[in-house]
């Protein structure tokens, strides 16, 4: 038995129906909230009148944001891997002189 909820949200004026578990209904209007400002920016920064094209828009900088923070994310990790590998062989060599 399913215990999904309708959630509408509004993006640029308009209203959109979803359904979506209780627990996930908050994560869809944030998402929905950061959808509609950005697609509020596109649309005040240009001439641009299409919702389509203002979504596809919208869609392709926050794809861009996404790839650009997971790229960074795994830069982190391998750094972050490097160091483990650096301070394993550190202490490794240190008990060997305490031994």
């Amino acid at each position: 038995m399913s215990s999904k909820q309708g959630v509408t949200v509004k993006i640029l004026d308009r209203e959109y129906k979803f359904a979506c578990e209780p627990e996930e209904r908050r994560q869809l209007l944030d998402a929905a909230d950061y959808l509609d400002g950005q697609m509020r920016t596109l649309k005040e920064g240009s001439n641009m009148v299409g919702l389509e094209k203002i979504a596809v828009l919208a869609a392709l900088n926050i794809t861009n944001d996404f790839l650009a923070m997971k790229e960074r994310d795994e830069v982190i990790g391998r750094t972050v891997g490097s160091l483990r590998k650096k301070l394993s062989a550190a202490l490794a060599e240190e008990a060997e002189k305490t031994s």
